[in-house]
């Protein structure tokens, strides 16, 4: 526990310790490094991978081949935790998109209002290009260091066991003897395949229950090259799978004037790693206005195909007992369905909830962190699995409790009025970017708008009946 004689870090935040290792340096490691950096003298970031010095796509970060959203709330958050990191990745030749006329988003079946109508931008650019500004900014900090090539053998315990002190790790290439690192804290972000559960169940502690939900969803994507004249000024292209159908697409426009396409399909319906067949099914499920831009594209690199399983969420904030001296963050804590892009923007607000959390000190920190790291991730999470949750059993298998059913429902009425209402479908992608609560789709205005868009449709097809019979 911080106590009143505690060392102060230039900015007056309290001093928690000297030293502390991040296991990964993935978007979730990299931000809570950030973090630990304003409060302790050393942060040590240890990754299996080579980290290369430029922009590339790296074996430990499998999906970083495929499309990549910065959500309006995550990206505000990143430049919290490392400000002026957006107007640098502009400046490099990140896309901003911020106009709903520059986007084509088709949700449930339902494509969003394209009118002149602003708001905050979403931030389009490859995962690799994104990680490597991160890396070298976190680098760039006085108190950090990386060791890259390293495997994390096991963690260090104190003799009582109740509190982890450190890390063991062997480098990949030639290995030697074990590595001791010394720590305050550990915290660990190496990924859904972490081994935190099995280290936990060595020394005596309750590893998390699971909630997981089985989708096996597979995408397969490619970068290309697209004629600018083609795409009709468009930098973002999503056709989101529905329950009539299982597959889906999305374009978006990333730096160098690059595009990645990527193509899913929940069970049984999976997308083919033929190119031909690959770039018929994404033509086919193209806005019919764009898909010449894809069938006319110059195709950069091969395509990579990525499966993920299921949903699956580790429920460290019910556990009862935990070790001092260790937290869990990003996708070891939970993963989401990737098409709806929320890992990044809930990695980063997790490290805004481990600086919260380090403001109380370090007593019980793993404690308070989970409690609040749990809200953006439960956000997240009821969002993919409702989502998910909409597709046919035979296709998500999983009960249907009635809120989901009823929220489903109301959704789907909602994204009607959206497609010919600019605020509407502004308030929907802000919620689902988490700008606003969700609660903001359930107002009695909202309720309001949508009516008057039944009204306004029963209205459009009782004349086009009328005009039909008359014309008879």
């Amino acid at each position: 526990m911080l106590g009143p004689h505690t060392r102060r870090s230039p900015d007056g935040l309290p001093r928690a310790g000297r030293e502390t290792v991040v296991l990964g340096a993935g978007m979730a490691g990299l931000l809570a490094a950030a973090v630990l950096a304003e409060v302790f003298d050393h942060v040590t970031v240890v990754e299996r991978d080579r980290l290369p010095p430029d922009a590339a796509p790296r074996r430990g970060v499998p999906q970083g081949r495929h499309v990549h959203v910065l959500l309006s709330r995550g990206a505000k958050a990143i430049d919290e935790l490392l400000p002026g990191l957006l107007a640098e990745l502009t400046r490099a030749g990140g896309v901003t998109v911020a106009n709903l006329n520059r986007m084509s988003l088709e949700f449930g079946g339902h494509l969003l209002c394209q009118d002149d109508a602003e708001s905050d931008p979403t931030h389009l650019q490859t995962r690799p290009f994104l990680e490597g500004h991160v890396l070298r900014r976190v680098r760039g900090l006085s108190r950090t260091t990386t060791l890259d090539g390293h495997d994390v053998v096991d963690l260090l315990w104190d003799r009582e066991g109740g509190r982890v002190v450190g890390a063991t790790v062997v480098p990949r290439s030639s290995p030697g003897e074990p590595r001791r690192l010394s720590a305050d804290l550990v915290v660990v972000a190496t990924g859904r395949s972490g081994r935190v559960g099995a280290w936990l169940r060595q020394h005596g502690y309750d590893e998390p229950k699971e909630e997981e939900l089985a989708i096996d969803l597979v995408y397969v994507s490619r970068l290309v090259r697209m004629d600018r004249a083609l795409t009709r000024g468009r930098d973002a292209v999503v056709v989101s799978a529905n329950p009539e159908r299982p597959t889906g697409v999305a374009a978006l426009r990333q730096e160098d004037d690059l595009w990645v396409v990527s193509v899913e399909g929940f069970a049984g319906h999976h997308p083919p790693t033929d190119p031909d067949a690959w770039l018929e099914m994404a033509v086919r499920l193209a806005p019919p206005d764009l898909a010449p831009a894809i069938r006319g594209a110059v195709m950069v690199t091969d395509l990579s195909a990525h499966r993920f399983p299921a949903n699956l969420w580790r429920r460290f904030d019910k556990l009862d007992r935990f070790p001092e001296g260790l937290l869990v963050t990003g996708d070891a804590v939970c993963s989401f369905n990737p098409v709806y892009g929320q890992g990044m923007t809930v990695a980063a607000l997790e490290a805004l909830a481990l600086r919260d959390s380090l403001r109380g000190g370090t007593r019980d920190l793993a404690t308070r962190f989970f409690k609040r790291a749990a809200k953006p991730v439960r956000l997240a999470w009821q969002s993919a699995v409702g989502g998910d949750l909409s597709m046919p059993p035979e296709v998500v298998p999983g009960p249907r409790p009635l809120p989901v059913r009823a929220v489903n429902a109301y959704l789907d009425h909602y994204l009607e009025a959206a497609e010919h209402d600019a605020e509407m479908a502004w308030s929907f992608l802000k919620v689902t970017g988490f700008d606003e609560p969700t609660r903001a789709l359930f107002t009695p205005h909202a309720l309001r708008r949508i009516a008057a868009s039944r009204r306004h449709g029963a209205e459009e097809h009782a004349l086009v009946g009328a005009e039909g019979q008359g014309r008879g």
